[in-house]
């Protein structure tokens, strides 16, 4: 696989099941159908998908207000990581128009940390015990575009 074979595409209701099983298998707290289907609403919500022959093997749910992202999720299917999925995903998100785009990752997540800061992202501070399932501190990252 490489890296040209995925495209990405604003997610839409045919992509629900597909966004769920990765959120099963990324996430120790994931979000069911209902909350994803509830994102195609958001109008804050800029979400989308990494597809690979009609599949969704990865995805980035950002939100959006007074020209700052957050982002909430970013998860890649386990046997398709470490190919620029992530990469693509985020970079997508940067399209935004953002004065800056922040978010958490779990404290000794050092292959997602290495990525961000590859990508400009810099650490804030930490949240203590902020994630749960298993309980984690996380760290504040920011990136700023202007």
């Amino acid at each position: 696989m490489t890296h040209t074979d995925i495209e990405i595409k604003k997610f839409s209701a045919e992509h629900i099941k597909d966004v769920a099983t990765v959120e099963q298998l990324c996430f120790g707290t994931p979000w069911t159908e209902v909350e994803l289907s509830e994102e195609l609403n958001n109008k804050c919500a800029h979400f989308y998908v990494a597809i690979q022959n009609e599949k969704v093997v990865g995805y980035v749910g950002l939100y959006v207000v007074c020209n700052e992202g957050d982002i909430a999720r970013v998860a890649v299917l386990p046997e398709f990581r470490r190919f620029g999925i992530a990469k693509k995903l985020l970079n997508e998100s940067f399209k935004e128009n953002l004065d800056a785009i922040f978010l958490d990752v779990r404290e000794h997540n050092l292959p997602a940390k290495a990525l961000y800061k590859s990508l400009g992202f810099e650490e804030l501070g930490v949240r203590k015990n902020y994630y749960s399932n298993p309980t984690e501190n996380a760290v504040l990252m920011k990136k700023e575009f202007i």
